[in-house]
């Protein structure tokens, strides 16, 4: 047979210890916490907790424009939330707005104006070239006749003069580079070395 053991199924209810303690006994149970230095202090010896002073003198109105006052003597600024508020908020739209500008700019158009200048640099003097080969063709024909040259146009004479002798030293500089054929084979490459045939032909 089978040995009943204590434990059922169901509701297990504990008997009753044999001795127990009363409740008004001076044998309770210690508290788990009881070992700590906080639990050591005596709690009769505690001053009693002090009761709040009654309200004394003057309004409530009156005491804060008092103390209004005092800060305000004390610290002028104290009261000015507005100012401090904008001048944080002006700095920092002014931050918004300088880092608007900076990625507004235009990203090539620098380079582009710099390219346009350079092809009308170009253009200009292929049609000086072509005006000094008519003149060379009319020969004596205006050879008696006076030639009048401003000033401001012999300063631009001189300008596209020294364009024309840094575009052939950045020739030069490309072709020890190799960076040359690469340049023959775009577009620009192919409008050079028509203009160079042309100038060949006549």
């Amino acid at each position: 047979m089978r040995k009943s053991t204590s434990l059922k199924f169901g509701l297990n209810v504990r008997k009753p210890a044999a001795n127990p303690a009363p409740q008004g006994s001076s044998q309770a149970r210690k508290s788990v916490f009881s070992g700590f230095p906080a639990d050591d202090l005596d709690t009769s010896e505690q001053p009693p907790q002090q009761k709040p002073q009654p309200y004394s003198g003057g309004s409530l109105a009156q005491q804060s424009a008092k103390l209004a006052t005092e800060l305000e003597s004390a610290n002028p600024s104290v009261y000015a939330y507005d100012d401090v508020y904008d001048t944080i908020s002006n700095a920092r739209i002014r931050a918004k707005q300088a880092q608007k500008t900076d990625d507004q700019r235009p990203r090539y158009m620098e380079k582009l104006l710099e390219t346009a200048k350079q092809r009308q640099m170009q253009s200009e003097v292929v049609k000086e070239r072509l005006l000094e080969k008519e003149r060379e063709r009319e020969g004596s024909m205006y050879a008696d006749k006076e030639t009048f040259v401003t000033a401001s146009y012999k300063e631009h004479k001189e300008q596209r003069q020294k364009l024309v002798e840094e575009e052939e030293a950045r020739e030069v500089a490309e072709q020890k580079t190799g960076r040359r054929a690469k340049l023959d084979t775009a577009a620009t490459g192919f409008y050079r070395e028509l203009l160079n045939q042309i100038d060949r032909d006549d």
